[in-house]
């Protein structure tokens, strides 16, 4: 049974009534995964601070007018994702990132498995990095969200600000151009590392490979 204090939406109410500690909480508890989500977006770890600062302190100063979200992590994550690429286009009202599919969205594919051969770690990556680099920045995001953060494309869609049937198409793309650009022995890996499934047939498929 989850410990009342740390549940997410009674964080979420004491902090919109004025709990300092609550506050203290909701930054504790998600800076680490917002300051991983903002890197994937640009390198500068001075910007990326500035932001989850910038999206904190309007947490605070307009806790009276938020409401009630479904889910705190989706909200969080949608509103630095907005502060993060507004600061990355020099504020400007005229971008839209939902607008764009070229906007910078880097993530680090390194495989680091201990059923895996130290050998062959290097060129898993190298391939998975290869085709990964042939996709859009939309659909590296959407693959980051889903299998990173495994969030479910609903959530996706109301972070990305698109419909869920554009979240499933945008990842039934991402997923064709990987399948079709990487290797065999890298494409059943990807597969059952995104499946997640018994670690036996993992480590099958390693002594294997």
């Amino acid at each position: 049974m989850k410990n009342k204090e740390f549940d997410d939406q009674h964080i979420w109410t004491s902090f919109k009534n004025g709990d300092e500690n609550s506050f203290e909480l909701l930054f504790r508890k998600f800076v680490n995964p917002l300051y991983n989500y903002g890197s994937k977006f640009t390198s500068d770890k001075d910007l990326i601070k500035e932001c989850i600062q910038e999206l904190y302190v309007t947490l605070w100063t307009r806790k009276e007018f938020l409401g009630d979200p479904a889910s705190l992590k989706n909200y969080l994550y949608k509103s630095f994702r907005t502060t993060i690429y507004k600061r990355l286009n020099n504020n400007s009202k005229n971008v839209s990132l939902e607008e764009s599919e070229e906007y910078p969205f880097h993530v680090d594919y390194g495989i680091d498995h201990d059923l895996i051969k130290s050998e062959n770690k290097q060129h898993l990556t190298r391939e998975l990095e290869k085709a990964m680099a042939a996709l859009t920045d939309r659909q590296r995001e959407a693959i980051f969200l889903k299998f990173y953060e495994g969030l479910s494309y609903e959530e996706i869609a109301a972070i990305m600000d698109i419909t869920v049937k554009g979240t499933y198409k945008l990842m039934a793309r991402a997923l064709a151009e990987l399948k079709t650009a990487l290797p065999p022995q890298v494409k059943m890996f990807l597969h059952l590392l995104l499946t997640k499934p018994a670690f036996k047939l993992l480590e099958s498929f390693c002594k294997d490979y």
